[in-house]
C-alpha cells in the first residue's frame, strides 16, 4: 500500500492567496503523476492559515480533481467545525462521535487501521488529544489489533530541536505514549506542523514529519527561540507499507526533467 502525507498548506484569500494555492495544486499534481498511483492521501493539518469559510472552500477545489481517497485531520491554524463543515460532505474528514466540534476518526484500509487525530485547540498553538480523544484512541487500537495502525495528526509528540517549534508541540503527549503502550506498537506516526521533514522514535513508533507544501521552517537548532520561514523546495512523503514493515521516501514536489536511463 502507498500513503502520501502533505502538510501545512495555508491556503488563504484575497492578495497572498496566489502562491500557496499554486504550490498545494503542484503538490496534488506530483501525488497525481506517481506510478503507481497512491491508494490514499493524508493531509496532516493547517490545510488554511486562517480557518476561515472561504479557505476551505479553496481547498474542496483543489482537492476535487484527485480521484482517490483523502484523509484530512486540523492543525492549529485550522478550524475543526468549519473545516468539518466544507469537506465531510465530500468525505475528506469526519466529526467525532463522542466531541462533534472535533475531527477525529477511524478509516480501514485494507491490510490498515489509519486513526486520524484531531490535536488542535481553539485559540492555541500547541497541541493536546485530550482524555476523551485518547479513550476513543485506546478503544480502537484495542480492535483488530493484528491490523498494522498508523495514526496522523498535525503537532510532533516528540521534541524537534528547534526551540520555537518545541514551546508548541503536543502538550499531552506523555498520556498518548501511555495510551500507545498498551498495544502492539503503530507502524507510523504522521505529522505536519515542524514544516521540514524529520523522523524521530516515540512510543515504539517512528514519527515522520512532512515538509510544508508552502514554505519550511529554517533549521534553527540554537537555545533562542526564533522562528523564520525559508523558501526551500516543498516536498511530500511517500510510504510503503507492506504489513507492519513500512518504507519512507521524501518526494520533492518538482524536479528539472525525465528520470535518467
Amino acid at each position: 500500500m502507498l500513503l502520501a502525507h502533505l502538510s501545512d498548506m495555508h491556503l488563504t484569500t484575497g492578495v497572498l492567496a496566489g502562491r500557496p494555492a499554486e504550490r498545494f495544486h503542484q503538490a496534488l499534481a506530483r501525488v497525481w503523476a506517481l506510478d503507481p498511483r497512491p491508494d490514499c492521501v493524508v493531509l496532516t493539518g493547517d490545510l488554511a492559515d486562517h480557518g476561515e469559510p472561504a479557505e476551505y472552500e479553496a481547498a474542496l477545489a483543489l482537492l476535487g480533481g484527485l480521484d482517490m481517497p483523502v484523509h484530512v485531520v486540523p492543525g492549529n491554524h485550522d478550524h475543526a467545525p468549519r473545516m468539518l463543515q466544507a469537506l465531510a460532505g465530500a468525505g475528506y474528514a469526519r466529526a467525532a462521535p463522542e466531541e462533534p466540534e472535533r475531527c477525529y476518526y477511524r478509516v480501514d484500509h485494507p491490510g490498515l487501521r489509519l486513526f486520524c487525530c484531531d490535536s488542535s485547540v481553539p485559540g492555541r498553538h500547541d497541541g493536546e488529544l485530550g482524555p476523551t480523544q485518547l479513550a476513543w484512541l485506546d478503544r480502537e487500537l484495542a480492535r483488530d489489533p493484528e491490523v498494522p495502525a498508523i495514526l496522523a495528526m498535525h503537532h510532533h509528540p516528540v521534541p524537534s530541536g528547534i526551540a520555537f517549534m518545541d514551546t508548541i508541540m503536543l502538550s499531552d503527549a506523555d498520556d498518548l505514549a501511555t495510551v500507545l503502550g498498551g498495544h502492539p506498537p503503530v507502524t507510523r506516526i504522521l505529522t505536519g506542523h515542524l514544516h521540514r521533514p524529520s523522523a524521530a522514535m516515540f512510543a515504539g513508533a517512528l514519527v515522520t514529519s512532512a515538509p510544508s507544501t508552502h514554505l519550511q521552517v529554517h533549521l534553527d537548532l540554537g537555545p533562542l527561540q526564533r522562528l523564520a520561514f525559508v523558501d526551500e523546495p516543498p516536498g511530500i512523503l511517500l510510504h510503503h507499507l507492506d504489513g507492519a514493515t513500512a518504507v519512507t521516501h521524501l518526494v520533492p514536489v518538482a524536479h528539472s526533467g525525465p528520470p535518467l536511463a
